[in-house]
């Protein structure tokens, strides 16, 4: 399964046709318009048979608050050692490379890959959000609040999406040729709110459509060998709460 963060139905849809792995959409109802809420209802007791079974290679920082590596069976919180400064995010070939050594060292039954994007910031082409890091100053704004505050139009806001999304389906594309599974989920753990309802970003606990319903995906994956991963696992580097700022979570 591959977690896209906050990716809308319809803007997943309206690139669809770029990627061969994306037919049809069946879509799905989350059980969190946050992935903090997303988390904390899913990897639950309930479960934890399934849980036991599971690899999962995640850019998420929540999973430090609400994932138990005791119930894994390997967790590679990859946003602790590969984090970059300079986006102020995890790329999402960070997550890729990891996902693939994972499956080849590991071999395991079940298989959990969360990228970032398209949740912003948009690493090909930022609109003023995620500029935060240690290094700088000043407010920290999220692009649908840019929206909201009429600096951006939604056309330029749907298109560094877009891009955003473009970039990590493109590394989607690429794990899919070096790992193999019969069957693979392409979805969300929750949608992005661009000012529906009067609501932005995505909020805990909303019951909107574009926030709880995201797409769903089904695909195969063949290992044919076309990437080497060479990220390994390594210290942590920098603070976790000015990570959490550089995602626009204050």
């Amino acid at each position: 399964m591959i977690i896209l963060d906050a990716c809308r139905c319809d803007l997943i849809e309206s690139v669809e046709d770029e990627y061969g792995f994306l037919t049809e959409n069946n879509r799905f109802r989350s059980r969190g318009t946050h992935s903090k809420e997303w988390m904390r209802r899913n990897f639950i007791s309930e479960h934890r048979d399934d849980l036991r079974k599971l690899a999962y290679v995640t850019g998420n920082i929540w999973t430090e608050e609400y994932v138990d590596p005791n119930d894994l069976r390997v967790l590679d919180e990859v946003w602790r050692y590969a984090w970059n400064t300079e986006h102020g995010t995890i790329l999402p070939r960070s997550i890729t490379e990891r996902a693939i050594a994972t499956h080849r060292e590991h071999n395991p039954e079940r298989l959990l890959v969360h990228y970032m994007q398209p949740h912003a910031p948009s690493i090909p082409d930022p609109i003023g959000e995620g500029m935060n890091t240690p290094e700088t100053d000043g407010e920290w704004r999220a692009a649908p609040f840019l929206l909201q505050d009429g600096e951006v139009t939604r056309e330029r806001l749907v298109e560094s999406y877009k891009a955003n999304l473009r970039c990590v389906l493109d590394e989607v594309e690429l794990l899919l040729e070096n790992v193999d599974a019969e069957t693979v989920v392409v979805t969300a753990d929750h949608g992005e709110a661009f000012g529906e309802f009067g609501v932005y970003e995505h909020p805990f606990g909303m019951p909107f459509d574009v926030l709880r319903t995201v797409p769903w995906y089904v695909t195969s994956a063949t290992d044919k060998q076309t990437f080497e991963p060479t990220l390994e696992p390594g210290q942590e580097h920098g603070d976790t709460k000015e990570k959490l700022r550089a995602l626009g979570y204050a």
